[in-house]
Order: C-alpha cells, then structure tokens, then sequence
C-alpha cells in the first residue's frame, strides 16, 4: 500500500510540474527569411528554428513563464510561453507587413494568452494604421478617439482574466505593456501634433503630458524581462537628460555637454543595467564628436559604463576607427546582386569604389538616389565602380525597389541588417553612409561625401579616378 501511494505521489508531482519544454511547430507563408527566431529578453536566449518547405517546429526549453518573440526577420510578433505548452501557428509574412495580426491562427495547449496578445496587437495596429491622420486631429477628437480605444482595451483583458485561464504573473504584464502603449500614443501627439496640425493654434492639455507618469520606472524585474518595458524605462531617462541639458544652456556637441551627460547619469540612483544602456547610447555618438568630445569620451566612459559587453564593444569600435584611416587598406566586401551573382572587392580592384550603404525603409537614402543616378550617368565614362549594399531585413522589398527605381551600379544585398560584416566593419551607427576607396584598394574616406553634395563627391570621384 505504501509503495503505491508513492508511485501516485510521484505521478501526481510529474503532472504538476511539466518538463520545462514547449514545443513550437507551424506553417509560414511568404517568409522572408530561412528561420523563425524566437527569443527572451531574460534568458537572453535565441531559439532557431529552421523553415523547410513552408514548415517549423522545435521544443524550446522554457523553465518558467514569460513573454517571447516569435520573428521572422525583421517581421513577428509576441507570444506567452510556459513549460508544457503546445503551440501551433499558421501565418502569412505579406499580412503581418500589413499589421494583420488578427489573421494569424494559433492553436493547442496554452495559447490563450498568446490569442489574446495578438487580438491587443491588431486592436493597436488598427489604431496607428493612419496615425500622421489622427495626430493631426483637435485635441478633444483624439482624447475621445484614444480613450475609447483603451476602454475596449481594458473590457477584453477584463473579460479574459473573468475565464480565469490564466494567473496575476501574465495579467501583470500584458496591462503593464498596454499602459506603456496608451502613454506612447499622447507621447507622439504631445511631440508631434503641432508639426502635423501647423494651424491648430490652441494649447495641448496638460493632462495630456501626465499619462503613463504613474508607470514606476525602478521595476527591475520587468526591466530585465520585458523590451516593451525596457525601451520605456530608458527613453523616460533619456527625455529627462535632455530636459537636463537643456536648461543648462550646454552647447550641443560641446565639451561641456559631454561632461554632464556623463554626471547626469553617474548620480542616478538606478541599476547598474540603466546606467549600462544609457553610457552606451551616449559614446555611440563617438564616430562623430569632435576630437575633444572624443577624448571625454575615452577617458571617462568607465565611469557609466560596467557590463563587460558594452566595454568590449567600445574598445572594438576605437580599434575599427583606427584601422579606418585614410591610406589604410579597406575592409572587404563580398555579396550577391540582384541576380544572385557574387560580387568582391578585390574584383573591383583598379576602379575607383565608391560605395552607398542604404535600406529601403529609410527616408533620406531613398532621398539620395536621384542625385545617385545622375552622378552615375556623369561619370559612367571613368573607372568609377558604384555599389549599392543595402541591409533590408526584407529582401523582397529590396529586389522590388531595385526594379521600380531602375537603380544600376552594382546592386548588392547584405544579410543580416545591422549585424552584416559592412556594418561591423565600416563601425556605421547610421545610413546612408557613403564610403570611398582608391583604385589600390585603399581607403579614401569611410564616411564620403554624399551625391547631393555634387560637385564636392564628383570633384573628387573625378580626381580619383584620372590618378
């Protein structure tokens, strides 16, 4: 008898306590990349999970419940996982491009949560579909149009914590990542209103700078686990910096300023994390200070700065600059066109390079492209070899607008966005960047002048390439 009332014990303390895995299997149409990533901020863990045939699937180890990202490439979504959980999706990339959440299907074991997650991100995404239209509205018309928005909302987490499927860890979370998206909305009229609305002459209500201050910013568990909580936190700092700066009356770029970005975030009282992320964020500006600034910089990043990761990655990027000089010999590159063709440096060797690093999604690379394709036309007569690499996360929208645009050069596309080798190795924070070698292969500038500036890049294209 006692023998069997310990195998029942057992039995009973193994269904209670699930193995820590989840599996996670599907079908993806119109994919734009060959794997599905899902991740956790926490965990700092990133599960791959390989596409065959339009197919995934994969047991992720999942020891305790928390919010993920379910990605592929640069388009996906949140999802809820604990042990024990069995999660099927079917989704189209071409409707997520569109902010169609409510089309993504999901079935099996613990999917609640992650249904509901994606009824909240298509309720937002409907909201912010002509966002520059509703920002331009009365103050009154927005508050009418975004309150109701939030109390439909709140009535479908109501309604879901009433089914009690789920406990206080999830509802927790998920009104936390609301609130923050509520205080984003009156963030972005406050910001930008008057820009989109430039003969509205009356006042933004007070209260409309007061939503979300109630959001405590000293929460380091959320911190840790939630991005949607985390890029909060670190832009509420980043807005009280510069309300800091500014009345102080620094010169921008200025030494000063410098200095007491640096102070500023020293005497916070926060978490070493914050402090982490902020001093990072304040020497990524580094490639372009001044030498003075510079040499603030170098001398006293450590004081913000104590994760191992971000040290290492400053001294990696001074080692880039360096190695970045003129008369150095310039890192290589080696990418596909458009059709699929291998294109090298040292293929190009003997011709004047002269490189634009660009993405589709950005407004002033797209700017530069007619000044882009004239200096082409203007000089297609030299040994001027025009290379075009972009880091589209989405390569069908680039193959796309190479054709629409009839862009010519040598159209190259590098994988893996801000995480490509070109970006690595050129340290570029931000595009377009233009980078020009001599026909020995070395560099000239790896930050050029851009083709609007005319006569300044062709001047010098010419010079070049005549040598």
């Amino acid at each position: 008898m006692n023998k069997l009332f310990f195998l029942v014990f057992i039995a009973s303390l193994v269904a209670c306590n699930p193995e820590p895995i989840a599996n996670v299997t599907g079908t993806i149409q119109n994919q734009v990349a060959d794997v599905i990533i899902v991740s956790n901020q926490l965990l700092d863990s990133n599960d791959t999970l390989k596409i065959i045939d339009g197919n995934f699937n994969g047991a992720l180890n999942v020891e305790t419940a928390g919010m993920y990202s379910l990605n592929n490439g640069k388009y996906g979504f949140r999802i809820f996982l604990e042990p024990g959980d069995n999660l099927v999706f079917n989704f189209d990339i071409d409707k997520l491009k569109k902010g169609t959440y409510a089309e993504i299907e999901i079935s099996g074991e613990g999917a609640d949560e992650t249904l509901l997650m994606l009824d909240l991100s298509a309720r937002n995404s409907r909201i912010m579909a002509d966002f520059k239209t509703t920002l331009a509205l009365p103050s009154d018309s927005f508050q009418f149009l975004i309150k109701n928005y939030h109390i439909d909302v709140q009535s479908a987490i109501d309604s879901f914590k009433n089914e009690g499927v789920s406990d206080n860890f999830f509802h927790e979370r998920i009104e936390l990542i609301t609130g923050i998206e509520l205080n984003e909305k009156y963030m972005y009229y406050t910001t930008y209103h008057k820009r989109m609305a430039p003969n509205d002459t009356l006042p933004i209500p007070s209260d409309f700078y007061n939503v979300g201050k109630d959001i405590a910013l000293d929460n380091e568990q959320f911190y840790k686990e939630l991005k949607t909580y985390k890029f909060f936190v670190l832009k509420k700092h980043d807005a009280k910096m510069k309300d800091a700066l500014k009345a102080a009356k620094h010169e921008r770029g200025s030494v000063e300023e410098a200095n007491a970005k640096i102070d500023y975030v020293v005497g916070l009282n926060v978490i070493q994390d914050i402090k982490d992320e902020l001093g990072n964020r304040i020497v990524a500006s580094y490639t372009y200070a001044s030498d003075e600034v510079k040499e603030v910089y170098e001398k006293r990043y450590t004081e913000i700065i104590k994760k191992e990761k971000f040290i290492t990655g400053f001294k990696s990027l001074l080692a880039t600059l360096e190695a970045l000089k003129p008369g150095n010999k310039a890192p290589s590159f080696a990418y596909h066109d458009v059709n699929s063709k291998m294109v090298n440096s040292e293929d190009l060797k003997g011709k004047v390079i002269y490189i634009d690093v660009w993405a589709t999604w950005c407004g002033p690379c797209v700017g530069e492209i007619p000044h882009l394709k004239a200096l082409e036309e203007e000089l297609h007569d030299l040994d001027v070899a025009f290379v075009s690499i972009s880091i589209d996360g989405d390569k069908e929208a680039w193959k796309k607008m190479v054709a629409k645009k009839e862009l010519r050069g040598h159209q190259l596309y590098a994988d893996g966005e801000w995480g490509s080798d070109i970006i690595k190795n050129y340290a570029i924070k931000g595009i377009p960047r233009f980078i020009l070698i001599d026909k020995e292969g070395n560099l000239v500038s790896a930050s050029a002048n851009r083709p609007s500036s005319k006569n300044k890049i062709k001047n010098q294209l010419i010079d070049l390439a005549k040598s």
